[in-house]
C-alpha cells in the first residue's frame, strides 16, 4: 500500500512538474513586467504574458521566457484598439494608425464594393487586420437601370487589372451622381441581390450613409433596414442629414423592422443636441434593442466638399460659414468665392463645426465606443486619421480626466468586438487580453502618450512603445518594423 501510493505522489509530482515546465517554458514571445489590462473582465495587475502562435497562451506571475522578449515594466499592456470607422485603407494610412495602437481597421460607414477582390488585394500585404460592411451607396448606383453598363465594366476592369485600378477609381466617382436619383421597386429588389452576393464574401453589415444619397426615399431607407434584420447582419449609418430627424428615423427603422443598429460618429451628426441622441441610444439599449453608437476625439469633421452634405442650406444646418471650412490640400480656410471654385473641383475639406463640450459629453457616455473615421492618407488630412487613441488617452484620460482609463479601453477594445462578434466570429477572440485571445496587443505608456497630428499635418503619435498583432510585433520600441505583414481579413460568418 505504501509503495501504490508512493508511485502515486511521484505521479503526481511528475505531472506538476510537467505541467509547471509547460505553463513557464519557452513561447515564441513573452511580454515582462508589464501593467496587464483588459476591460471585459477587470483585470488590472502586473503579469507576465506568454505568446504562442498568433494567440496568447499564459498570463502568468511567474518567470516565463521566450524567443522574443519584450519588457513592458512601467507600460500598460492593453488588448490592440479596434477601430470601426476608417475610411484610409492603404498601406500609408495602416502606418499611422498601428502608430496609434490600432491593430484592426473596419471600414463600416461607407463600405467596400466587390469585397472579395478588395480582400484578395490586401491579402498577406497589411500591418493591421481589416474588414469592411456593404456599401449600400454603391449597391444602390450598382442596382439602377441607367448604370449597369458600370457595373459591368467594372467587373471587367477588376478581372483584368486588379481591385486597386485607377480606372475603377475613376469609374466609381462616375457613379457618385446616382446620390440625386431613387430607386424603382425594380431597383430596390436588385438591391437584396447585390447586398446577398457581398454579405457572402466576408462583408460585415450594411453601411447605410445616406446622409450623402438625398435621392433616397424614406421607404427605400426602411426597405434596406428590412433586408439587414432578415438577414441577421447590423446596419452602420451616417443618418440623414444632421441633429435629431435623421437619428430618429434611423432608430425608428430598427425598432419596427428588428434591425440591429449603429450610429456612426453620434458627435458631428448630433452637433449641439448630442445629449438627445445618447439619452436615446441608452434608453433603447435598456429596452432591450441592439442600438448602439460611437464618437471621435475632435471638434471638426472632414468629408468631399462636392457632397450632398454641402447643398443649399448648409450654413444654416451646420451653424457655420465659409470660413470654418478648410481645404486639405493647402490648409487655407475658404472664402465664397474658392468654395464655389473648390466644389467644383472636388475635394476633401475638414469642417470646424463642433463645440468641446459635445465631445467631452459624448466621450463621457457609458455607450459609446471610439471610432475615428480616419480619412484617407494625405499630408493634410484631418488629425484624427492618425492621432485618435493616443488622444483620447493623453488628452482625455491623463490632461482632462473626463474618463479613466479603463473606461477608455473599453470602448476602444471589447466595445467594438462585442459590437460585431454575433456576426463575425474572429471578434470572439479579439479586443481581450486573455488565455485562448488573438494576440493583438497594445504596449503604451500612459504617462506620455498623446497624439501629435494637428490641422496643419499628420504626425505619427508618441508613447505606443510596441505593437503586436496576431502574435506578431508590428512595432519594437516605437519603431515599425519593415517588412511584415500579419493582418487578416475580418469577415462576416456568411462567407462561403
Amino acid at each position: 500500500m505504501m509503495l501504490i501510493n508512493s508511485i502515486c505522489w511521484v505521479a503526481i509530482l511528475l505531472c506538476s512538474s510537467i505541467i509547471s515546465i509547460a505553463q513557464t517554458g519557452n513561447y515564441d514571445l513573452v511580454i515582462l513586467n508589464g501593467r496587464a489590462m483588459d476591460p471585459e473582465t477587470g483585470l488590472d495587475a502586473t503579469k507576465n504574458i506568454g505568446i504562442s502562435g498568433d494567440q496568447i497562451s499564459i498570463i502568468t506571475n511567474e518567470d516565463i521566457h521566450g524567443k522574443i522578449t519584450i519588457d513592458a515594466s512601467g507600460l500598460v499592456v492593453s488588448p490592440g484598439f479596434i477601430d470601426p470607422h476608417v475610411h484610409g485603407m492603404t498601406h500609408d494610412a495602416h502606418r499611422f494608425q498601428v502608430h496609434d495602437g490600432v491593430t484592426t481597421v473596419l471600414e463600416l460607414e461607407g463600405g467596400i464594393a466587390f469585397i472579395d477582390a478588395w480582400i484578395k488585394s490586401k491579402r498577406g500585404k497589411t500591418i493591421v487586420n481589416y474588414g469592411a460592411s456593404v456599401p449600400h451607396g454603391t449597391i444602390r448606383a450598382m442596382a439602377m437601370e441607367s448604370f449597369q453598363p458600370y457595373l459591368t465594366q467594372a467587373q471587367k476592369i477588376i478581372d483584368a487589372e486588379g481591385y486597386g485600378s485607377p480606372n475603377l477609381d475613376k469609374l466609381m466617382i462616375n457613379m457618385g451622381r446616382s446620390g440625386y436619383q431613387s430607386l424603382s421597386q425594380e431597383e430596390m429588389n436588385r438591391v437584396e441581390s447585390l447586398v446577398e452576393k457581398e454579405l457572402s464574401a466576408g462583408a460585415l453589415g450594411i453601411g447605410v450613409p445616406v446622409g450623402y444619397y438625398p435621392g433616397a426615399t424614406h421607404g427605400e431607407i426602411f426597405n434596406i433596414y428590412a433586408i439587414a434584420a432578415n438577414k441577421g447582419v447590423p446596419i452602420f449609418s451616417h443618418t440623414r442629414g444632421f441633429k435629431m430627424p435623421g437619428i430618429q428615423e434611423a432608430i425608428s427603422n430598427a425598432t419596427t423592422t428588428g434591425a440591429s443598429l449603429h450610429i456612426v460618429h453620434a458627435n458631428s451628426l448630433s452637433l449641439g443636441e448630442i445629449d438627445v441622441t445618447l439619452a436615446m441610444v441608452e434608453a433603447a439599449q435598456k429596452n432591450g434593442l441592439d442600438i448602439t453608437t460611437e464618437v471621435y476625439p475632435y471638434t471638426a469633421a472632414s468629408t468631399s466638399l462636392q457632397s450632398a452634405i454641402f447643398d443649399e442650406g448648409w450654413q444654416d444646418l451646420l451653424g457655420i460659414t465659409y470660413g470654418d471650412i478648410q481645404w486639405e490640400a493647402t490648409g487655407e480656410r475658404l472664402t465664397k468665392e474658392t468654395f464655389k471654385q473648390y466644389r467644383k473641383q472636388g475635394g476633401v475639406v475638414i469642417i470646424h463645426m463642433m463645440k468641446p463640450e459635445w465631445i467631452q459629453k459624448g466621450l463621457a457616455h457609458p455607450v459609446t465606443m471610439i471610432g475615428s473615421d480616419g480619412m484617407p492618407y494625405a499630408p493634410g488630412a484631418h488629425p484624427r486619421t492618425a492621432g485618435t487613441y493616443s488622444r483620447i488617452l493623453g488628452k482625455y484620460v491623463r490632461e482632462e480626466k473626463v474618463l479613466d482609463l479603463m473606461t477608455a479601453l473599453k470602448k476602444m477594445t471589447i466595445m467594438p468586438a462585442q459590437r460585431l462578434e454575433a456576426l463575425s466570429p474572429i471578434m470572439r477572440r479579439k479586443g481581450r487580453l486573455q488565455v485562448g485571445a488573438d494576440a493583438d496587443i497594445t504596449i503604451f505608456d500612459p504617462a506620455t502618450i498623446i497624439d501629435k497630428a494637428n490641422f496643419e499635418g499628420l504626425a505619427y503619435s508618441e508613447g505606443i512603445h510596441h505593437v503586436v498583432i496576431n502574435g506578431t510585433p508590428v512595432i519594437k520600441n516605437g519603431v515599425l518594423i519593415d517588412g511584415v505583414y500579419p493582418g487578416r481579413p475580418v469577415v462576416s460568418k456568411y462567407l462561403r
